[in-house]
C-alpha cells in the first residue's frame, strides 16, 4: 500500500507540474508583445523597380532566416510576416500598419522610422542587420588600366551599370560612360563582348568576401569594394514609443548575431551568391 501511495503522489507531481509548464507558458505567449515585419514581394516586380528598395538580396529567404533566429531567440515577442512590395511596406511603416523593415539609413525616413542611433545620433552601424558591399568587375586588362589610370591620366572607362545600382559620390567623380542593364548577368555579357569595360556587383557581406559558382573565371573583382551600405531593422516610431526597452533588446540580439554567416549560407544553398545587392535598393 506505501508503494501504492508513493505512486499516486509522484502522478500527482507530474499533474501538477505540467499544469504550472502550461500555465507558465501561457502567461509568457500572453506577455509575448506581436512584431510586423514586411519584407519585400519581389515577384511583384512592376510595383517597385526603379523606386528605391531596401532589401540588399533578391532572395527573401536569407532575411527570413535571420528573423526566425530571433523569433526563437525572444520569448518576449513573436514575429508576423508580412510579404508585400516594397512601397507597400514603407507605406504602411508610415502608417503604423506594420511595425518593421529593413532599410537603409535616409534622413527623410526618420519622420516616421525609428533608426537604432549612436550618442551622436547617428545610425549605428554596429546594430546594423546587414553590411553589403559592391566592387568594380572586370577583365584583367580592366584592371592593370584601371590600376595605373591616375599615372597615365586614362579614366575613360564604359561602365555597365545593372539596374538597381548607383554610383557613391567618389565614383561619379571617375568620368564613366554609363550603360544601364537590366540585370547583372547582361552587364557581364556586354563586358564578355567588349561592348563595356566594367561592371558593379556583389563582392562582399560584412567581412565575409562572395564567390559566385557562376562567375566568369575571366572576370575579377577590384578589391577594395566601391560602395558599403548598411541595412537597418527600422521600427515604426508608434511601436518604438510604446517597445522601446523591448526594440533596443531586438536590435542587440539581431546584432549579436553573426547575420553575414546567415546570409552566405543561405545564398549558398539556394545557388544565388550573385543575386543583386544593390547600393540604390536600400
Amino acid at each position: 500500500m506505501k508503494e501504492n501511495k508513493c505512486v499516486r503522489e509522484n502522478r500527482w507531481c507530474v499533474v501538477l507540474l505540467c499544469s504550472f509548464c502550461v500555465l507558465y507558458l501561457t502567461a509568457v505567449q500572453a506577455k509575448a508583445t506581436e512584431l510586423i515585419y514586411c519584407y519585400e514581394d519581389t515577384r511583384s516586380a512592376s510595383h517597385f523597380l526603379n523606386e528605391g528598395s531596401d532589401v540588399p538580396i533578391d532572395d527573401p529567404d536569407a532575411l527570413l532566416a535571420v528573423f526566425q533566429r530571433l523569433d526563437n531567440k525572444l520569448d518576449q515577442v513573436s514575429i508576423r510576416y508580412v510579404r508585400q512590395p516594397w512601397q507597400a511596406c514603407l507605406t504602411d511603416l508610415r502608417s503604423n500598419k506594420v511595425n518593421a523593415v529593413i532599410a537603409a539609413y535616409r534622413k527623410d525616413r526618420t519622420s516616421f522610422g525609428q533608426y537604432p542611433l549612436s550618442k551622436t545620433q547617428q545610425p549605428d552601424s554596429k546594430r546594423a542587420v546587414s553590411e553589403f558591399s559592391s566592387c568594380l568587375i572586370g577583365s584583367n586588362r580592366f584592371h592593370q588600366q584601371w590600376q595605373s589610370r591616375e599615372v597615365f591620366q586614362t579614366k575613360a572607362f564604359t561602365l555597365a551599370l545593372p539596374r538597381g545600382y548607383k554610383l557613391n559620390k567618389a565614383m561619379t567623380q571617375e568620368p564613366f560612360f554609363i550603360q544601364h542593364t537590366a540585370s547583372v548577368e547582361k552587364a557581364l555579357e556586354l563586358i564578355e563582348r567588349g561592348v563595356a569595360d566594367a561592371s558593379i556587383k556583389l563582392c562582399q557581406i560584412g567581412s565575409r568576401k562572395i564567390v559566385s559558382k557562376n562567375q566568369n573565371t575571366a572576370l575579377k573583382m577590384v578589391y577594395p569594394p566601391i560602395t558599403k551600405e548598411h541595412g537597418y531593422l527600422v521600427f515604426s516610431k508608434t511601436f518604438y514609443d510604446e517597445n522601446q526597452s523591448l526594440s533596443q533588446r531586438i536590435w542587440h540580439t539581431l546584432a549579436a548575431q553573426d547575420n553575414a554567416k546567415l546570409y552566405v549560407e543561405q545564398l549558398s544553398k539556394a545557388g544565388n551568391t550573385n543575386q543583386l545587392a544593390s547600393t540604390d535598393r536600400y
